[in-house]
């Protein structure tokens, strides 16, 4: 008798399973790497997680909770001096690595079906994103980075690069003995008005953000941050041609899409994880990631994208993107009371292979216009690197 009840509740058990699979969604949003492991090409940090939507508050909208979680082993590098926390061109950088654990839920709600149908055209979101980091030596101090050009003296350590004063003022999350335990609080507005497959993009979409990370809730270790950062992005696309058989086997398409995205990020204690989501050099390709940090940033992006032909395998394609980008930052340089400004300006291409349309694995050549440089390659305008992501 006990077995056939157990029989039965573990056939009810799936059964249930069963019927809610597809109010479930794994996804993977995102992906980073060492320069320094495998050049690159190995993933070293991935984040991922879950998603519920068997929940319905508004008929036809989707309802959904999400739970994510993400770890990994990176690296970061300034050109911030320890003294007054202004960018030098001239100076070694302070490299270092990170071992990361992160996490997040947040809650969603649609509204309205998107003129492209099948989804909802509004989805607001707030959530909740923890974050531990414990910040080393570079493993390759000691060492020439062969990263860098002109680099003629090994990489050093963070004692020897930082010294003594006042440096935890630039550096807040790097005090005391390098460790953060941060939390940061979001809403998000996003409006979806684009169609997009892997060879093709019509439309456009608006998305809105607002950061809060006050230091009650980011001064748990020794590291600590204070800031906040709003983002609003437009992003418009046009295929303006394609070529594909029957069975829907895309042979050449090409689209255009332009994006402008402007972003004040400022604070008493800007965390060197979120420096690299404000700076221009993060957004203007071909650029040095973490440079030209200010608290103001506006930037449009160009592209012109030629994808095909498919690779014979769902979800693959060749891709070649060539870009012009240009962007403006001002404002205080992060965690100083000095105003800066920079115009910087790029034109190149990327040549990839597009993964589900989410990973773009390939290689980037730049051409840097006008007096802004990428601080680890010198003073050459032509600029390669390898690439995972096309940035929309």
């Amino acid at each position: 008798m006990k077995r056939k009840l157990l029989a039965l509740a573990m056939a009810m058990i799936f059964a249930a399973a069963g019927v809610g699979a597809s109010d479930f969604r794994f996804f993977v949003d995102g992906i980073d790497q060492h320069p320094t492991i495998l050049i690159g090409f190995l993933p070293t940090y991935v984040s991922g997680g879950v998603g519920y939507s068997g929940i319905e508050l508004l008929e036809g909208d989707t309802t959904e909770f999400t739970l994510r979680a993400g770890a990994g082993y990176i690296e970061r590098r300034f050109w911030n001096s320890p003294k007054d926390g202004l960018e030098y061109r001239e100076m070694d950088p302070l490299t270092f690595d990170a071992a990361v654990v992160d996490w997040g839920l947040e809650f969603s709600q649609g509204f309205l079906d998107s003129p492209v149908g099948g989804k909802d055209f509004i989805t607001l979101s707030v959530g909740y994103e923890g974050k531990y980091e414990k910040s080393l030596d570079s493993r390759i101090a000691g060492r020439k980075d062969k990263q860098s050009w002109g680099m003629d003296r090994p990489v050093q350590t963070m004692e020897s690069f930082l010294g003594t004063g006042d440096w935890e003022k630039y550096y807040p999350d790097l005090a005391g003995n390098h460790q953060y335990l941060g939390t940061n609080l979001y809403f998000n507005f996003f409006l979806d008005g684009m169609e997009d497959t892997l060879s093709t993009n019509d439309g456009y979409a608006i998305e809105f953000n607002a950061d809060w990370a006050p230091r009650l809730l980011n001064s748990a270790l020794d590291g600590y941050a204070d800031f906040h950062r709003l983002t609003l992005e437009g992003v418009a696309a046009k295929t303006l041609y394609q070529y594909a058989t029957a069975d829907d086997m895309n042979w050449f398409s090409l689209v255009v899409i332009d994006r402008l995205r402007a972003n004040w990020l400022s604070g008493d204690a800007v965390p060197t994880y979120a420096r690299k989501l404000g700076s221009l050099g993060r957004q203007v390709r071909g650029y040095s990631n973490y440079t030209y940090g200010m608290e103001f940033q506006i930037v449009n992006n160009f592209d012109v994208r030629l994808t095909g032909p498919d690779m014979g395998v769902d979800g693959l394609a060749v891709r070649i993107n060539l870009f012009f980008d240009m962007g403006y930052a001002c404002g205080r340089y992060f965690n100083t009371d000095e105003i800066g400004g920079q115009f910087l300006s790029s034109t190149g291409a990327q040549f990839t292979l597009s993964i589900f349309d989410f990973i773009d694995l390939g290689y980037q050549l730049a051409y840097l216009i006008g007096d802004g440089r990428n601080f680890a390659k010198g003073d050459t305008p032509l600029v390669g690197s390898f690439t995972f992501f096309l940035d929309f």
